[in-house]
């Protein structure tokens, strides 16, 4: 009796330790897929794959790399990703005509947008083009960049003949000559300078446009997996923690998603900043955006949004609720 009962013992206690062990185990990974634009937006998603932060929080996250953030916004809608990385002006668009979506964090600000026009055709400021055919990804940040290095002229987008190009074909079209400019971002500014070598005329961003990259989610995906977008944000509270201490070899991860230069990285890395953050700013530059939208006709007869409601803050202030300062809708 006694050896049973000793035996009866050492099962409990075996079985208690297997308990406490299996509770003590790290969760099981959530898959997650992610739309990444192949530009300087994805430049942390890249960093959090390569340094193992998606999987240190519990994530598989799978980045599918598509060439501006208007396609992995589109992927999205169409259920082929869970997340996209995406500029406002894709979301202004999809707002405006009711697709399914909303933002929970924009994780960096945008500065890298430019004008590369060919000075052997009389271009030597921006005023110059006037009349002119200029290309740009119609529906997109630069479409809008456009528009404000436009009116700071005193010019419209009735002044110009738009070109609608995917950013890949620009430079080749500005170095045929099909355009006379385009508007675009890092690092098809590079390749458009390049394509024209001495003829290059470049127009930065400077003062007149700051961005948000964000991550969209379908509207039910923060409720549905608050896990999996937990640990996405998490992750990338990680990764941008550690690009902060370690910009060298964060730097070094754009250089080779980018196929850019060191130099050329350092020259923009300075006018992105990386933070998880949802504020004001944003719905401001949204709203201004929807009114652009509408007046210029590329929305017509569309309501304004309520932006607000476009954005869900409620993953994000549970990891960070001090960088929450958007005003809830009505």
């Amino acid at each position: 009796m006694v050896r049973i009962a000793a035996s009866a013992v050492a099962a409990l206690i075996a079985i208690t330790i297997a308990i406490v062990w299996l509770s003590r185990a790290p969760p099981a990974p959530e898959p997650l897929t992610i739309a990444v634009a192949n530009n300087f937006i994805g430049v942390p998603l890249w960093v959090a794959e390569r340094r193992g932060f998606f999987a240190a929080e519990g994530l598989t996250a799978t980045l599918q790399r598509l060439p501006s953030g208007k396609l992995a916004l589109e992927a999205m809608l169409r259920g082929e990703a869970e997340v996209a990385t995406v500029a406002e002006t894709p979301l202004v668009f999809a707002a405006l005509t009711g697709k399914p979506l909303r933002v929970i964090a924009t994780y960096a600000g945008s500065g890298e947008h430019a004008i590369v026009a060919r000075a052997d055709r009389g271009i030597s400021r921006v005023a110059d083009l006037r009349g002119r055919r200029v290309g740009v990804l119609i529906g997109t940040t630069v479409h809008y960049f456009l528009h404000v290095m436009l009116i700071d002229q005193g010019l419209t987008e009735t002044d110009i003949t738009l070109v609608d190009l995917p950013a890949a074909e620009q430079a080749p079209a500005l170095a045929a000559g099909q355009v006379d400019a385009v508007a675009t971002l890092a690092p098809f500014t590079i390749q458009c300078r390049r394509a024209l070598g001495e003829a290059a005329r470049t127009f930065p961003m400077g003062r007149h446009y700051w961005g948000y990259a964000s991550l969209a989610v379908a509207p039910d995906l923060p409720q549905r997996r608050p896990e999996a977008i937990g640990r996405l944000l998490r992750a990338l509270d990680r990764t941008i923690g550690w690009m902060r201490t370690h910009p060298h070899e964060a730097m070094q991860v754009a250089m080779s998603e980018l196929n850019v230069e060191g130099a050329v990285i350092e020259e923009l890395w300075e006018r992105l900043g990386f933070n998880l953050a949802l504020d004001q700013g944003l719905v401001m530059l949204l709203q201004s955006q929807a009114r652009w939208a509408i007046a210029s006709g590329s929305a017509p007869g569309q309501p304004m949004p309520d932006f607000r409601a476009l954005i869900d803050p409620s993953s994000l202030v549970r990891l960070r609720p001090g960088s929450v300062t958007i005003t809830p809708p009505r």
